[in-house]
């Protein structure tokens, strides 16, 4: 009898480690793939950015040369702590192309980097402007969820991405780029500034209603589908309709997140915590 009730004992710890261990197996195989994710947890992951104003024109050496901001631009950045002091360094939401040509710079298509000494009576922190998207990099690739769904499958091992995008830079600006021989974002979804835009356009007035956002312009942006008006300086109308249907996509390693919009009708996506992008696989 003692005999047999260890052979039930050592048979049932068998059983179930073995249940256990195919649970468990079940549990990564779900974890393994795309999913929908509620508007909280984009709430609670979604990157935000700072932007500053500022109040004169403020000259600066970038690249060996000297440039100047002129008064009333809007950077994104935030104060950070120098070698020595306080500095104000730009960040993810770049300036415009137009910006760039009108400051001369040698690479406009590049990134712009501005680290300046920080002082406040120069440059004021404000509320994220109008135009803007609440969360990520103000960058939309063109595609629904399967074609984010296809960029995340390959993440790094493959670089094709054949998108457009649409581009909403910090000074007010929207800018289109149509898919030319290089991809316009990297595995992680992450700006790669490759060419200069094909349109673009100055945002002359917003009107944010629910989940939709109007921007007025009052020249032609090629690429996308805006409505127009009377004329005026708000000859066009573009609108962007957040539909609030955000996805993950989970790898081996690594996870993607998007939020889905509509840009005059047509499908686009956004990463809203680039951070979130990147893993090791």
């Amino acid at each position: 009898m003692k005999r047999t009730a260890g052979l039930i004992a050592i048979f049932s710890f068998t059983l179930f480690v073995t249940l256990a261990f195919s649970s468990n197996k079940l549990v990564l195989a779900k974890e393994i793939g795309l999913r929908r994710v509620t508007s909280s947890y984009i709430n609670r992951i979604g990157e935000q950015h700072q932007y500053y104003r500022f109040n004169q024109n403020t000259t600066f050496k970038y690249g060996g040369r000297k440039v100047t901001l002129p008064k009333g631009t809007i950077v994104n950045g935030e104060v950070v702590l120098g070698s020595t002091k306080k500095v104000l360094m730009s960040g993810w939401v770049g300036v415009s192309y137009a910006l760039k040509k009108k400051l001369n710079l040698k690479e406009p298509t590049k990134e712009f980097g501005v680290y300046l000494s920080y002082s406040p009576k120069k440059y004021t922190l404000i509320k994220r402007p109008a135009y803007t998207l609440p969360y990520g990099n103000n960058i939309l690739y063109s595609g629904g969820v399967s074609t984010f769904k296809d960029r995340a499958v390959k993440y790094y091992h493959d670089s094709s991405f054949p998108s457009n995008a649409l581009r909403v830079t910090s000074d007010g600006y929207l800018e289109f780029y149509k898919y030319g021989h290089t991809p316009l974002g990297d595995g992680g979804l992450e700006w790669s500034y490759v060419q200069k835009p094909t349109s673009y356009v100055k945002v002359n007035y917003v009107l944010n209603k629910g989940s939709k956002k109007y921007l007025y312009f009052q020249r032609k942006l090629s690429g996308v589908k805006a409505t127009r008006l009377s004329g005026g300086r708000y000859r066009y109308r573009l609108t962007i309709n957040n539909l609030h249907t955000p996805y993950k996509y989970t790898g081996k390693s690594y996870d993607m997140v998007a939020s889905f919009y509509t840009v005059g009708g047509v499908k686009y996506f956004e990463a809203p915590a680039q951070s979130n992008n990147y893993g090791s696989d």
